[in-house]
């Protein structure tokens, strides 16, 4: 076990940057760190430290509740690209969107999702066990596509294909 018990959401990047290992996750208690997206750094993958929180939800938007991490984040030339959940409230909606973390400091949020790149819209995204939800934590990069595996609605698992360069196109500063 890498996090303590009350963790969720952990996205180990695929390569090395500046000598260490990084990883996504999200502590799942508000006392321990809220429903923020955070990252931690190893030299070993089994000791991890420096913890640090990246992203916050934001009030208003369609991550207002709570973000979480999907799959491991994507490297582009233009930074470290991670698909993540967020959620809103009335009704409860899970939805995807994108940050572009810096390539050599990747605890620097270069842009995010000002809305989100996928939501919760067919049927079976929006009634089952727990409704209106699109989750990810699985992804396949070939060139320029990625298909994201999701979740939907906690009953069925879902496959997307995307084009990197529009998913990079729709971030803000």
């Amino acid at each position: 076990m890498i996090f303590p018990p009350h963790n969720k959401d952990c996205a180990i990047f695929s390569e090395k940057i500046g000598g260490l290992y990084y990883a996504l996750h999200r502590p799942s208690s508000p006392v321990l760190g809220g429903n923020f997206i955070w990252i931690a750094e190893s030299p070993d993958l089994l000791h991890w430290g420096n913890h640090r929180c990246i992203a916050h939800s934001r009030k208003g938007m369609w991550d207002s509740i709570r973000v979480g991490a999907g799959a491991a984040p994507v490297r582009t030339a233009q930074g470290w690209l991670e698909i993540y959940h967020g959620a809103a409230a009335n009704p409860t909606l899970y939805c995807l969107g994108a940050l572009l973390l810096d390539l050599e400091q990747p605890w620097k949020v270069l842009a995010r999702s000002a809305d989100p790149i996928m939501e919760p819209l067919a049927e079976y995204e929006k009634v089952g066990f727990f409704g209106n939800v699109v989750f990810t934590n699985g992804h396949v990069v070939d060139g320029d596509e990625v298909t994201i595996y999701y979740g939907a609605s906690d009953s069925v698992i879902c496959g997307a294909r995307f084009s990197i360069r529009e998913i990079l196109r729709t971030l803000a500063n």
